[in-house]
């Protein structure tokens, strides 16, 4: 049974790309383009993974995995941090937050790859 990783990006081209490399992977991937509607696909289509954009519109993805987390069955749902700012005290903030991973930007899919199946297979 393939693992369902929810894909929270607002840019298309990135959204999209994500999707084709996840999908390519056997991974079952639903997407949204903002924080709000990620939510309301977490509850329809509980996902197994997480990726959140960090600057999204609307709510940002701290907001995103507040919400997330918030939720019983998701304190457990892997989170891994999307983006371009790739600094080391961007990092450490992302980790503090409450994110399980942080993946720059442009993407390096094998450890992308390789992030997501340690999280969801040793949560």
């Amino acid at each position: 049974m393939a693992r369902r990783v929810l894909v929270v990006e607002d840019d298309e081209k990135s959204r999209r790309l994500l999707c084709d490399v996840l999908s390519y992977h056997g991974f079952e991937v639903v997407a949204a383009e903002s924080g709000e509607s990620a939510l309301v696909l977490a509850r329809e289509l509980p996902p197994d993974a997480a990726l959140v954009d960090i600057f999204l519109p609307g709510m940002n993805g701290y907001d995103v995995l507040a919400a997330l987390r918030a939720r019983e069955r998701a304190t457990r749902l892997p989170v891994l941090a999307v983006t371009a700012s790739a600094m080391e005290h961007d990092r450490t903030r992302m980790i503090a937050s409450g994110f399980d991973a942080c993946i720059a930007k442009p993407v390096n899919i094998r450890q992308l790859i390789d992030t997501l199946h340690a999280l969801i297979e040793d949560p």
